[in-house]
């Protein structure tokens, strides 16, 4: 009696469970569905902040050679899609915040004979597969000490607090130095960054020309598009600077104010793309960048509307990744800025004018939407020797990445470096 009872629970069930979920198996694919099992590959990393950007150091030792296979790995860790673009990503599955800020990744390698920090940066797009090798990011720069303090090569790169890094992406080298404490760290605040944490100065050495061929790759202080004077200027990062009246708005906009405007968008996009070409800017893999590269471009040109300032500081700017508004301003693009204030002629210099005495030095204290920062400028005749700001950073966490769903050729690959 209870077996013919259970029979016909069975029976009932089978039946409902059919009529409920039938619609549900007509829109699923067989090969989707039947999902491969596979061993999880474990990648280590340090989750990390340098000034007002998030993202993750990698290890070189730890990945594969491959460039598509580093990216496949990099599309995990951030929780950016693998393929394609999905609108409105969450980044649910991943370590990015959802901002282009927070979805940065530097892999490092160490050159013992050189005694150098070997990087590459890489920027992803929160919607996108995209990722950009094409430029440095000074503030990610900062945290890549923190990293190298806590591995056994501290002694043998950094014995008096200074760490010399060669970026592959510019091809410059950047030196950063901390307070010769260890294992102490002196702190110190910055703009846009609640607390005090591990002070960093970030000095980039001959950083002009970082992808063209000339400070100003123009061949002009100033240049007219579509009736609009703007400078290009090539220091650590190729950047396009406009007098913000000269755009229709003020140049203290909120980050919402500027990129809900349709109109200046289309202004700023016209721009990158125009004068991008004329700039002369090269890709990763040396050839230049055509209209299109540059309308789809996540790292350059980089685009400072600047105003007076009204809060102490010398000049005020909103800085543009291009495609988003920076919450405060990048050292890449604070750098930049400062080192066309130091050129008389420039649209910088019309606002500030950092040259003033006889000193090869400069200083310039930006106001941007998070505070006040400072960048220097170290002069060699005309050529600009370096450029810097200080910078906090700290390692968020340290530990390992789990990818559950790897291509065949990543899972192969990383089965081989670990087992041989």
């Amino acid at each position: 009696m209870s077996c013919h009872v259970m029979s016909c629970h069975v029976i009932l069930l089978q039946s409902h469970v059919f009529m409920i979920f039938r619609p549900w198996f007509q829109f699923i694919d067989s090969d989707s569905f039947m999902k491969k099992s596979s061993f999880p590959i474990k990648i280590p990393l340090y989750y990390v902040r340098g000034g007002t950007s998030t993202g993750v150091v990698v290890l070189q030792k730890y990945l594969p050679e491959k460039r598509e296979l580093k990216e496949e790995i990099l599309r995990h860790i951030m929780g950016v899609p693998l393929l394609g673009t999905v609108k409105d990503n969450t980044q649910s599955h991943g370590l990015g915040r959802r901002v282009i800020t927070s979805n940065k990744a530097f892999i490092i390698d160490i050159d013992d004979k050189s005694k150098k920090v070997i990087s590459t940066f890489a920027q992803l797009e929160k919607d996108s597969n995209t990722i950009s090798w094409e430029v440095n990011c000074g503030n990610m720069t900062s945290s890549i000490p923190l990293v190298i303090r806590g591995l056994p090569e501290e002694k043998l790169l950094m014995p008096d607090g200074r760490l010399n890094i060669y970026n592959t992406n510019t091809r410059k080298n950047i030196l950063c130095s901390m307070a010769n404490v260890s294992p102490e760290y002196q702190l110190t605040s910055i703009p846009g960054v609640i607390g005090d944490f591990p002070e960093v100065h970030v000095l980039f050495e001959s950083p002009a020309c970082s992808k063209t061929s000339s400070i100003f790759p123009t061949g002009n202080l100033i240049d007219i598009f579509n009736d609009i004077p703007l400078t290009c200027i090539d220091v650590v990062v190729p950047m396009i600077i406009i007098n913000a009246k000269d755009l229709g708005i003020t140049g203290y906009e909120s980050v919402k104010e500027i990129e809900n405007n349709t109109l200046l968008q289309e202004k700023i996009l016209a721009i990158r793309s125009g004068m991008g070409k004329k700039m002369g800017i090269i890709k990763h893999d040396g050839k230049l960048m055509n209209e299109d590269d540059l309308k789809k471009s996540i790292t350059q040109p980089k685009i400072a509307i600047i105003a007076p300032p009204v809060n102490g500081g010398d000049i005020s700017i909103r800085y543009l990744t291009p495609k988003n508004v920076h919450s405060s301003v990048a050292v890449s693009g604070g750098c930049c800025l400062t080192a066309a204030s130091c050129f008389s002629g420039t649209i910088a210099s019309d606002i500030h004018y950092s040259r003033n005495g006889s000193d090869d030095n400069a200083t310039v204290r930006i106001e941007h939407l998070s505070g006040i920062s400072e960048f220097s400028i170290i002069l060699d005749g005309e050529n600009i020797a370096y450029a810097g700001a200080q910078r906090n950073a700290q390692i968020l966490m340290e530990g390992e990445f789990f990818i559950y769903n790897p291509s065949n050729e990543l899972e192969r690959v990383m089965r081989n470096m670990c087992y041989g």
